[in-house]
């Protein structure tokens, strides 16, 4: 109710009032009534405006959590449209991943018989070859042997090792090496220095170093060398015991200890 409203009502109480001892019995019985239902109405217009009121408020409270829904919403969906991305993109790597690994099972099959190959390829070549580090060069082909056998090795690390075993083998012609052995191949029990140049040659001296001999490759047999060599041999086997600085040199090759020996 605004004041204007209230401002007429109090104006018109009291002129009533300024006028009650002047109407009549009945007259005064209506104005009662007719302030009866004045105020009956007041009453009631109140009620009805905090009605307007709450209902408003109520609206307001609807309005606000539509708002609300709607911008959940509008999060849910870009959440939603994210995550279809995602999936997508899962579902791509996925579809790649079975590409991947049909192509390595293809890759195993293959490699599987080549690196079969490769070790009979370099036993072969180990057995063709002279007998230097004989013992060591048989272990690690047996091992070879067993790793390409073996379940529980991945076959990168198969594939790997055969490798390594070829670099070694590859190596092996630029190195000048001294070791004691008994002689490969060889039904002979005693030990001696053995000393490999390279692939180029494979030689012995014996303990007290008064004998010589090297590995004949045409007859896969050793042989002795004549006394004349017997320095030569001495020599390389300083250089390869880093026993003295290395120096070019001179060693009896297959043709030269024959030709000596005729």
């Amino acid at each position: 109710m605004n004041h204007f409203n209230v401002f007429f009502i109090n104006l018109t109480f009291i002129s009533l009032l300024n006028t009650f001892w002047v109407i009549p019995a009945q007259a005064e019985t209506e104005l009662n009534s007719v302030l009866t239902t004045k105020q009956q109405s007041q009453v009631q217009a109140q009620k009805t405006q905090q009605k307007i009121i709450n209902l408003d408020n109520k609206t307001n409270e609807v309005i606000a959590e539509y708002r609300s829904l709607l911008k959940e919403n509008a999060i849910l969906a870009t959440y939603n449209k994210q995550l279809d991305k995602q999936q997508q993109q899962q579902q791509t790597r996925l579809n790649k991943l079975d590409v991947n690994m049909a192509n390595v099972r293809e890759i195993r099959m293959e490699l599987m018989p080549l690196m079969k190959e490769m070790i009979q390829v370099l036993t072969l070549f180990v057995k063709n070859d002279i007998p230097f580090l004989w013992q060591e060069r048989q272990l690690r082909l047996t091992e070879l042997n067993a790793l390409l056998d073996n379940p529980n090795i991945a076959i990168a690390d198969k594939y790997r090792r055969i490798l390594e075993a070829y670099q070694i083998e590859t190596e092996y012609g630029d190195t000048i090496e001294t070791w004691q052995a008994q002689l490969p191949l060889s039904s002979s029990n005693r030990v001696v220095q053995l000393i490999k140049i390279g692939r180029i040659g494979l030689y012995y001296l014996t303990p007290d170093q008064k004998n010589a001999g090297y590995w004949n490759k045409t007859n896969r047999t050793w042989e002795d060398l004549p006394e004349s060599w017997l320095a030569r041999v001495k020599q390389a086997y300083q250089v390869a015991d880093n026993k003295t600085v290395p120096t070019l040199l001179a060693l009896p090759l297959l043709k030269d200890a024959q030709q000596e020996e005729l």
